[in-house]
């Protein structure tokens, strides 16, 4: 996380700003809302006039005029009068609240005189001129990826562009003597290289940009041009070969290539044979070949390092959220290592219980369609029985 560094600016219409990262506060350049207005449909009113006002003793008022939504007032109220006034007009100069119109006789609207049957209180039924965002006011903070919703407040103070962190580039390389991209054909002993897909499908999950470098041999001058044309990508990810053996090519190139070598195997299971250096300054993560292996090293270790490329703030966690919640089934950890377990999360009883799938043997690719979470079972923990409470991660919120 160290070794990866922020994305630069963009300014982008706003309209394009929905998963991009605010590189800068946003401040509010004018209050929300922008003027009093009614909340209800009804008649706006003093409401010292209406303190006595009840079911039984209706207190008669003059209606003086009608505001609508996108109007302008042009009467005043005075002790004795009202105006009629639709939900989001603005509040009338001397009126102080908003009498709803079910609370007044009679209710047709040509009747220049209204009797109020209920009291309201000062700016009752009123959204006040800034009650919401005051001009001045920090409404969205650096490093804030935007929703809809954030989008939404943006559209109201009126800006039409917005300054957010430019979306990586990320190359992927899948490598392989066995493996074929999907329009090739099989034979020999091939298959299809389907992590190369799957985490094609993450990057842009992720919200950054993938460069496909394609699926290469266990030759390592092929690989080598192959992982030089990426950099002109921001980050490398390359799948297969980190295993010990001797095809396994990463070591080799990496010593030829000159890339600095911090991390070569992580104390996980699976995905343990995960490499990460940096070559000519630019992060490249060297996943197994293994599809779950892939995956979870992936959403372990890559996934937060794009993040932070995004221009995510370190304020957030970095890491899908994690929950507590039942064990559905009997799951075995690994001495010395995290462990990592492929769960489908159901509800039952009333209470999300994480089901494992304890099918995910090297190469197998159904335990990633079953899975939406997976359970993380610390160092030294041996066997879980179903009804332990584990802590899982939850990689698909649509449950």
């Amino acid at each position: 996380m160290e070794s990866v560094k922020v994305m630069d600016s963009e300014s982008v219409p706003l309209t394009d700003g929905l998963n991009r990262v605010l590189a800068g506060d946003v401040v509010a350049c004018m209050d929300l809302p922008p003027f009093s207005h009614a909340t209800v449909d009804g008649f706006a009113v003093l409401h010292e006039d209406v303190e006595q006002a009840s079911r039984e003793r209706g207190v008669p008022l003059r209606v003086v005029g009608t505001i609508c939504a996108g109007s302008v007032a042009r009467k005043t109220v005075r002790r004795g009068l009202a105006v009629r006034i639709m939900t989001g007009a603005p509040l009338p100069p001397g009126a102080d609240a908003v009498v709803k119109e079910e609370d007044t006789s009679p209710r047709k609207k040509t009747t220049p005189l209204i009797h109020v049957e209920k009291p309201v209180a000062a700016m009752e039924n009123v959204a006040s001129t800034g009650e919401d965002v005051r001009r001045g006011e920090v409404v969205l903070e650096k490093g804030t990826a935007l929703r809809p919703e954030n989008i939404g407040i943006l559209a109201s103070l009126g800006l039409q562009q917005v300054v957010v962190f430019r979306q990586p580039e990320i190359a992927l390389l899948s490598t392989g003597d066995e493996l074929v991209g999907l329009r090739e054909d099989l034979g020999g002993g091939r298959i299809f290289a389907s992590s190369f897909y799957v985490l094609l499908a993450k990057i842009r999950e992720s919200d950054c940009i993938p460069m496909a470098l394609g699926i290469v041999g266990d030759d390592g001058a092929s690989i080598e041009k192959r992982i030089r044309s990426g950099l002109a990508a921001n980050a490398i990810i390359t799948i297969g070969g980190t295993r010990r053996g001797d095809s396994d090519w990463v070591r080799d190139v990496y010593g030829k290539m000159e890339i600095h070598s911090q991390i070569d195997g992580v104390a996980m299971s699976p995905g343990g044979s995960f490499a990460f250096g940096l070559l000519k300054g630019k992060p490249i993560f060297s996943l197994p070949g293994s599809p779950t292996a892939s995956v979870v090293a992936f959403e372990e270790l890559v996934r937060p390092s794009l993040l932070k490329m995004r221009g995510i703030s370190g304020g957030q966690s970095l890491a899908r959220p994690t929950v507590k919640m039942s064990l559905g089934g009997r799951t075995r950890g690994k001495r010395g290592l995290r462990k990592y377990v492929l769960a489908r999360i159901v509800v039952k009883d009333g209470r999300f219980t994480a089901i494992p799938i304890n099918r995910a043997r090297r190469g197998a690719v159904t335990p990633m369609v079953q899975a939406n979470g997976i359970v993380v079972l610390p160092e030294g923990e041996s066997e879980v029985h179903a009804g332990e409470e584990v802590l899982v991660r939850l990689v698909d919120l649509n449950l």
